[in-house]
């Protein structure tokens, strides 16, 4: 009888354990939250945001009126993100969205944008970065360790250099990106 009782025992931690498994399995499949949208020239915009697996999934989706397009991407959900890196990009010929996500301390950036098939000149912009809210974080269940920037224009759009702002104002990193179009 005595050795009936420990084997009870750890029986029921060992279900307990697997219960709570199991739950922790569903709980990390998060809900798609949508954190930023926008509008521009006949075109709207909006990204979503969802955890899944310690991974986490942007969409970014361009309506427009010759069409609609959305694009996914993940990353992991565990790592510190990059200082910067470009995600994902949209367009449908007259317009263009592109997300950008960054570490949280990068504040603003100077973008150095280009217009590939075109005769427009590059022009520098000052985007600020944004960040998600913790609701929004806990309903994607996703780490809130990253900002993020969308740029959108007409026709086709390019990053060609970045430079990067601290909270204060002071450059974190200035470096020149190839043009994927």
């Amino acid at each position: 009888m005595s050795w009936r009782v420990p084997v009870l025992v750890t029986v029921a931690a060992l279900a307990a354990v697997l219960a709570g498994q199991s739950f922790a399995v569903n709980a990390t499949d998060g809900a798609k939250v949508r954190v930023a949208r926008g509008k521009f020239a006949h075109h709207t915009w909006s990204l979503v945001v969802q955890g899944r697996h310690h991974l986490r999934w942007y969409y970014l989706t361009l309506n427009g009126s010759s069409g609609a397009g959305t694009t996914a991407t993940r990353t992991s959900d565990r790592r510190r993100p990059p200082l910067w890196r470009r995600l994902v990009g949209q367009s449908d010929g007259s317009a263009t969205v592109e997300l950008d996500v960054t570490r949280s301390r990068v504040r603003s950036m100077r973008v150095k944008i280009g217009h590939p098939k075109s005769n427009r000149p590059d022009e520098w912009i000052h985007v600020r970065t944004r960040r998600i809210t913790r609701h929004q974080a806990h309903k994607a269940s996703v780490r809130r360790n990253f900002r993020f920037a969308v740029f959108h224009s007409r026709g086709n759009l390019c990053v060609k250099q970045v430079i990067l702002f601290n909270r204060e104002g002071d450059r974190i990193d200035k470096m020149r990106v190839p043009c994927e179009f």
